[in-house]
C-alpha cells in the first residue's frame, strides 16, 4: 500500500468523513468534462460485478461505495454514468460448490450462492448485447468460494486454507478476468481485495468468546479448543486469509494483464488494495465493519448471553441500515416451504440459510468502511481517466435502462 494511504488510515475516522463529505460537496459544484474527449458525451457505462462487499451489504445505496464512485466519476468527466448491478450477497466465482436447491431472490441482500459471478457476466452480456460499449467494470470475488465458514473454524489448518485461497482467488480469479476483458473488450477493470475480519485488536470480551464457541460447536470437525485458542487461531487465520488472499488477487491481475498485453490490447485491470489495519477489524476499537447493535453500550454479561443464546429471534439485531428489510426479504425467501415437501437435511440447510441471511451484514464494511473503498477505487480512476485515449468509440445506440 502507499504512503499516502497509510497516512489515510491513521487519520482519526470522524475527521476523515469530514474531509471527505466537503470533498464531495466541492466535486459536486464543479464538473470537469476536459478529462475525457469534450467532443463525445455519451453516458458511461459502468458494470458491476462480484459478491456482498462490492453490492454493498447492510448499506443504502446512496451510501455503497459503488454508487460513491459513479457520482464522483460523472462530476469529473461531465457525463452521465449509467450502473448495471449484477453483484449480491453470497455468490461465489463458479469454483466452489454449488447446492442443487437453489433460492431466488430479487433483493442483493439475500445471501445466495447463485447466480455466481460468472454467471453475472453472462447475464449482463444478455443485458447489453453490444458488449463495446461497456467503459469501465468493478468486481471482487472469492471469498465465498474459500467458504466463510472456514475463515471463522478455529480448527481450520493454515495449510489446508492456503491451497484453498490459491486455488480459489488465484486461478480462479484469473479465469474470471479473462472471461471478463473477452466478453467486454472496451472495458477497463477494477479489482478489489478483502481484508482481515479479525484480530489481535477485536475486543477479547466475554460476548465475544461465547460467540466463538458457538460458531465452533456448530462445525462437527472442530476439535476441542480453549476459549484462548479458539480466539489465538481465528487471529492466525483471519492474518493469513488477509495476506495470502491479496497476493494471490494481486497475482490474477498481474498474470491478465500480461495476457492482454501479449495480445496487444488497450484494456486495463488496476488492483484496488484495501487495507484495513487491525483496529478495523470486527469489534476492533476503531471498527470500519458492521457488528451486532444491543441498544446500550453497557449491556451486563448475562444480557448479552441471552442475546447470543437467542440468535435468531427478535432479540438479535444488526446495526446495518437496511436490516429490517433485508430480514423481510430472508423470510420471503426462506420461509417454510408450502407446495414443497423437504427432507430434514433439506429443512436444517434452509433455516441455517435463513439465519445466516438475517446475520449477513455482520463483519461487512460500515459507512465509513465503505468510504475507504471508494477512495481506493478513485486513487485508481483518477489515473486512469486522465489519459486522453482511456475511452475507446463505442456505438450510439445505448441500452433502454440501467439498474
Amino acid at each position: 500500500m502507499t504512503n499516502r494511504s497509510q497516512k489515510f488510515l491513521s487519520v482519526p475516522l470522524a475527521l476523515v468523513l469530514i474531509l471527505l463529505l466537503a470533498a464531495g460537496d466541492n466535486l459536486g459544484q464543479t464538473k470537469t468534462g476536459d478529462l475525457t474527449n469534450p467532443t463525445d458525451d455519451r453516458p458511461l457505462h459502468m458494470l458491476v460485478l462480484g459478491d456482498s462487499i462490492m453490492w454493498g451489504q447492510g448499506l443504502r445505496r446512496e451510501n455503497k461505495f459503488w454508487w460513491r464512485v459513479k457520482s464522483w466519476l460523472q462530476d469529473k468527466t461531465g457525463r452521465d454514468v449509467l450502473e448495471k448491478i449484477e453483484a449480491h450477497s453470497g455468490a461465489i466465482i463458479g469454483t466452489g460448490v454449488i447446492p442443487a436447491r437453489r433460492f431466488v431472490s430479487d433483493d442483493g441482500e439475500v445471501n445466495l450462492e447463485t447466480p455466481t459471478i460468472n454467471e453475472q457476466l453472462d447475464d449482463a452480456v444478455k443485458y447489453y448485447g453490444d458488449t463495446s460499449r461497456v467503459d469501465l467494470i468493478l468486481v471482487d470475488g472469492c471469498i465465498n468460494d474459500v467458504d466463510v465458514r472456514n475463515l471463522l473454524n478455529a480448527s481450520m489448518s493454515l495449510e489446508a486454507l492456503g491451497k484453498e485461497i490459491s486455488t480459489k482467488c488465484g486461478a480462479g480469479m484469473e479465469a474470471l478476468l479473462e472471461r471478463i476483458t473477452t466478453a467486454f473488450p472496451n472495458a477497463h477493470v477494477i479489482v478489489t481485495n478483502y481484508y482481515r475480519i479479525v484480530s489481535e485488536k477485536s475486543e477479547n470480551n466475554s460476548f465475544n468468546r461465547l460467540l466463538v464457541k458457538k460458531l465452533n460447536s456448530q462445525n462437527p470437525e472442530s476439535r476441542p479448543l480453549t476459549d484462548e485458542q479458539m480466539l489465538t487461531n481465528l487471529i492466525s487465520i483471519s492474518e493469513e486469509w488477509y495476506r495470502m488472499s491479496t497476493r494471490q488477487l494481486a497475482l490474477a491481475v498481474a498474470n491478465a494483464n500480461a495476457e492482454l498485453q501479449r495480445k496487444s490490447s488497450r484494456q486495463k485491470i488496476l488492483f484496488g488494495e484495501i487495507d484495513f489495519a487491525p483496529e478495523h477489524a470486527f469489534s476492533a476499537p476503531d471498527t470500519l465493519l458492521w457488528n451486532f447493535k444491543f441498544g446500550s453500550t453497557n449491556l451486563s454479561g448475562l444480557r448479552k448471553a441471552i442475546i447470543l443464546l437467542s440468535l435468531g429471534t427478535a432479540a438479535y439485531k444488526a446495526n446495518d441500515e437496511v436490516r429490517d428489510s433485508r430480514s423481510k426479504s430472508c423470510k420471503q425467501v426462506f420461509d417454510r416451504p408450502h407446495a414443497y415437501k423437504e427432507t430434514e437435511p433439506e429443512k436444517q440447510y434452509r433455516e441455517i440459510k435463513y439465519l445466516a441471511c438475517r446475520y449477513a451484514s455482520l463483519g461487512h464494511p460500515n459507512k465509513m468502511g465503505a468510504l475507504v473503498y471508494t477512495e481506493v477505487i478513485k486513487g485508481q480512476l483518477q489515473n486512469l481517466i486522465t489519459n486522453p485515449g482511456w475511452l475507446r468509440n463505442a456505438p450510439a445506440n445505448e441500452p433502454v435502462t440501467a439498474n
